[in-house]
C-alpha cells in the first residue's frame, strides 16, 4: 500500500463492494413461481441489505450491552464485559424429511419494498423470535475441511481468502509473503474447553490439557451467556452468518482440574489474525476443533473447523462507551462495512443469478422436436462415418414432420475426460496444432439449433429452451437480432454463461458441427471447423451485420449476445492463463469487454473430427480446489419404521455404462454443511443433478 494509508485504502475497497452489493441487488420482472416459493419458505419473507443487517444488530448490541453492565458500574467502562461476534456456519431448516438449509443454493427473485428484485441476504431471526413467524431455525456452526484448507492454510505465506480479508493488495515492495506479514500479525493458540456443567459454565485450560496430567498449569471456570443474537441466511455463500453478543465473566479464575460434571472436551488449535495498524476493527479466528467425550482422543472423537468474526475489545469498549446517537451510529456503520467486506472474501456470495433464471422452456414445440431431429441426423452421419447425410430440417423452411426415433436421442454433444498424469507426455509430442488449449468456461451446456423460423437451444437434458424476451420487444422472436444472419440447419456448440460485469448472459461458441442444411462439418478436424467459426461461414447470403460484434454484449436491447470462444495453441498457455485472475475465492476470465466470466480450468481440444458422447482426446484440466464430479441424488431408502445410524446419509449415485445408476453413497461422504445444502436444493428446486 505505498503512497496510501492502509486504512483508506481499505475504506475505498469496502465503498466499491458496498456499491456492487447494491447493484446486485436490482433483478428483472419476477416470475410467479418464484413468488411461491418466496411465499411457501417463510425464511425469504425478510429481504436486507446485508451491510445495512450488520448495522442493526449492533445498534441493538450497543443497546443490550448499555443495559446490562455488571456490578452497577457506570460508563464509561474500562474493562470489556461483552463479546460481539459473527460465526459462519449452516442454518438448519426444522422442516423436511431430513436436516436441511433453510433455502436452496443462489440468490432469490423477490420483493423488496414493493418492487421485484434479486436478493442474496434473509434476515432470518432476531433475538428468540423468527421472522414470519416461523420456527427458529437451527444454527450449525463450522465449514467443511476442505473450506478451511482453501480459505486459511496458506496463513501469511501467501495471498489468500485471509490476506484479502483484510484488504492487503498486491504491489509495495519485497515478496508477497514479506508484504502481507507486514501488515498483518498472526497468533496461534491452544486452548482445552471443558463443557456441559449446570448453568453454562465451561473450564478453560491452556494447551492441550489432560485430567490429573498437568501439574502446574490453572485454568479458569467462566460463565457465558448470549444476549442477543441475529441470524442471517445467504443462499448465495456457501454458508450463512450468526450474530451474537454475549456475556463472559470468570466464575474462578484458579481451577487445577476440571471438576466433575462435564461432558464434551474440546481441543481448541486457533489461529488469529489482526492488522498491525490496527486500522481494522475485527479479528479473524480460523480454529481446528476436536471434540471428545473421555479425557482421551479416540476414533470416535470429531474433528470440526470454524471460522469466526470478533469485534476487538478496543472498540467494543469505545461503541458502549459512546453516548452520542449519531456518532454510536456512524461507528456502526463503518464496522458493519468492514465486517461485510472480511466475510464477503472468506465466505465469498455468489451475487449473479444462474444462467437458468434468464432462459425459459422454448413456447414452439414443433421446432424443437425439428431441433432435436437435427442432432439425431448429425450423430446419424457420424455413425455412418460420414456417408449418411440427410438433414431434418429444410432450406426453405418447409421442413416436414420428422420421425420420433430421430429426435427421442441422448445428448449427442461431444464430453471431455479428465486430463491424467498420461496425458502430459501425449500433449508435448504432439505437432503445434495437435491441440487447441482455451479455458474451462463455468457455464450450462447448450447446442443452439437454428431451424428457420427460430433457434432452440438444446440442453444436455435434450430439452428445447431459449432465451427469455426481453422487456418491450412484444412477441419477436427473442433471437430475433440473429435469425437472419444465420441459415438453417445451422448447429453451434457453446456455452450460455453470466457475464460478470453486465449481469446478463452470454452465448460462447467454441465449436460447429452444420453450417446449413445440406452442410455438416462435424467430420472435419478442428482447425477446421475453428476456421469455419471465425470466418462465420453459416451466414445468410444477405448477412449485413455481424452477428458476433462486440457491442452487442452491452446492447440491453440483445437477449443473447453471441460471443466467440478464444483458443490457443498448446505452446501458449501462459498467453491464456494471463487472462485469468482470482477474486472472493472465485476465478474469472477476462479478455476486452466481451469476455468476463467464471472459469475452473483449462480444455485440450484435439485437431479431430468431433465425437459424439464421451471423446477421450478431448481433456479437462480443473484447479484442485475445483475438482468435481456430477452424482443424481436418490431416493432415501424405506426404513419400514426402523431407526439407524444412516439416517443422515444422502444417498447419491453415478450413471455407469449404458446409462445404469450406480450407488456411490458408501465411497461418497459429504461434510454436514453440504449435505443440508443438497437436501434444500432438491426439496425446493427438485434438483437432482448435483456436483460435489
Amino acid at each position: 500500500m505505498s503512497g496510501k494509508h492502509p486504512g483508506g485504502a481499505l475504506a475505498g475497497l469496502m465503498n466499491k463492494k458496498a456499491k456492487s452489493d447494491q447493484k446486485s441487488a436490482v433483478g428483472r420482472e419476477q416470475e410467479r413461481k418464484q413468488q411461491n416459493q418466496q411465499q411457501k419458505n417463510p425464511y425469504l419473507n425478510k429481504p436486507v441489505n446485508p451491510e445495512e443487517a450488520l448495522k442493526i444488530f449492533l445498534v441493538q448490541a450497543r443497546k443490550d450491552a448499555r443495559r446490562t453492565i455488571p456490578g452497577g458500574a457506570k460508563l464509561p467502562i474500562t474493562e470489556p464485559f461483552v463479546e460481539i461476534e459473527a460465526r459462519i456456519g449452516i442454518l438448519k431448516a426444522p422442516f423436511g424429511l431430513h436436516d436441511m438449509r433453510i433455502a436452496s443454493s443462489g440468490p432469490k427473485r423477490v420483493l423488496i419494498n414493493g418492487k421485484q428484485g434479486v436478493a442474496n441476504a434473509f434476515v432470518v431471526s432476531m433475538g428468540d423470535s423468527a421472522t414470519g413467524g416461523a420456527q427458529r431455525p437451527h444454527f450449525e456452526g463450522g465449514i467443511t475441511r476442505s473450506h478451511y484448507t482453501q480459505w486459511t492454510m496458506a496463513g501469511l505465506s501467501e495471498a489468500s481468502p485471509v490476506s484479502s480479508a483484510f484488504g492487503v493488495r498486491s504491489g509495495g515492495g519485497g515478496s508477497e509473503s514479506e508484504r502481507i506479514r507486514r501488515e498483518l500479525v498472526e497468533t496461534e493458540m491452544v486452548e482445552t474447553v471443558y463443557g456441559g456443567y449446570a448453568g453454562d459454565n465451561r473450564v478453560c485450560f491452556p494447551g492441550d490439557h489432560h485430567q490429573g496430567k498437568s501439574p502446574g498449569v490453572r485454568g479458569k471456570m467462566e460463565h457465558k451467556a448470549k444476549l442477543t443474537t441475529m441470524d442471517v441466511a445467504l443462499p448465495a455463500a456457501p454458508y450463512d452468518l450468526r450474530l451474537t453478543l454475549a456475556t463472559e465473566r470468570a466464575v474462578d479464575k484458579d481451577v487445577s482440574d476440571p471438576p466433575p460434571g462435564w461432558r464434551t472436551k474440546r481441543l481448541k488449535r486457533r489461529r488469529s489474525y489482526t492488522r498491525r495498524d490496527r486500522s481494522f476493527a475485527w479479528q479473524l479466528d480460523v480454529t481446528e476443533v476436536t471434540s471428545m467425550e473421555s479425557d482421551v482422543v479416540t476414533a470416535d472423537s470429531g474433528v470440526s473447523y470454524e471460522i469466526e468474526m470478533e469485534l476487538n475489545a478496543a472498540t467494543t469498549l469505545k461503541l458502549v462507551n459512546e453516548n452520542n446517537e449519531e456518532a454510536a451510529h456512524k461507528l456502526c456503520k463503518q464496522l458493519s462495512q468492514q465486517l461485510w467486506y472480511a466475510l464477503g472474501q472468506i465466505n465469498p456470495i455468489h451475487d449473479v443469478l444462474d444462467v437458468e433464471e434468464h432462459l425459459r422452456e422454448h413456447p414452439d414445440q414443433t421446432a424443437v422436436r425439428l431441433a432435436l431431429a437435427q442432432c439425431g441426423a448429425l450423430k446419424r452421419f457420424v455413425d455412418s462415418r460420414g456417408s449418411e447425410w440427410r438433414s431434418a430440417i429444410s432450406p426453405d423452411g418447409n421442413s416436414p414432420s420428422p420421425p420420433a426415433s430421430l429426435y427421442n436421442i441422448k445428448f449427442m454433444g461431444c464430453m471431455p475426460v479428465n486430463f491424467q498424469r498420461h496425458n502430459i507426455e501425449e500433449v508435448q509430442r504432439s505437432e503445434d496444432n495437435g491441440y487447441f488449449l482455451s479455458e474451462k468456461t463455468d457455464g450450462v451446456r447448450y447446442l443452439m439449433v437454428f431451424t428457420g423460423s427460430t433457434a432452440v437451444l438444446v440442453d444436455r437434458a435434450m430439452k428445447g429452451n431459449q432465451p427469455k424476451p426481453v422487456p418491450g420487444s412484444g412477441d419477436n422472436d427473442p433471437l430475433s437480432h440473429v435469425l437472419s444472419l444465420i441459415r438453417p440447419g445451422t448447429v453451434l456448440d457453446g456455452e450460455v454463461v453470466m457475464h460478470r460485469k453486465l449481469r446478463r448472459p452470454i452465448f460462447i461458441v467454441f465449436d460447429v458441427l452444420a453450417i446449413s442444411t445440406d452442410k455438416p462439418v462435424l467430420h472435419l478436424p478442428f482447425e477446421q471447423r475453428l476456421k469455419h467459426l471465425k470466418q462465420a461461414t453459416f451466414r445468410t447470403a444477405t448477412a449485413q451485420r455481424d452477428m458476433f460484434a462486440p457491442g452487442a454484449v452491452k446492447d440491453t436491447r440483445v437477449a443473447l449476445p453471441f460471443v466467440r470462444k478464444n483458443f490457443v495453441k498448446r505452446t501458449e498457455v501462459d498467453s491464456l492463463l494471463s487472462n485469468v485472475s482470482e477474486e472472493r475465492g472465485l476465478r474469472s476470465y477476462k479478455s476486452g469487454e466481451t469476455h468476463y466470466h467464471l472459469t475452473d480450468g483449462i480444455i485440450f481440444q484435439p485437431n479431430l473430427p468431433y465425437v459424439c458422447g464421451t471423446d477421450v482426446n478431448l481433456l479437462k484440466w480443473k484447479y484442485l480446489d475445483t475438482v468435481t464430479i456430477d452424482v443424481e441424488i436418490l431416493p432415501p431408502k424405506p426404513s419400514f419404521g426402523h431407526s439407524n445410524d444412516d439416517e443422515d446419509v444422502l444417498r447419491v449415485g453415478v450413471i455407469g455404462d449404458e446409462g445404469t445408476m450406480v450407488d456411490m453413497t458408501r465411497f461418497i461422504k459429504l461434510p454436514p454443511s453440504e449435505r443440508r445444502r443438497l437436501e434444500a436444493d432438491r426439496n425446493e428446486n427438485g434438483a437432482k443433478i448435483v456436483e460435489v
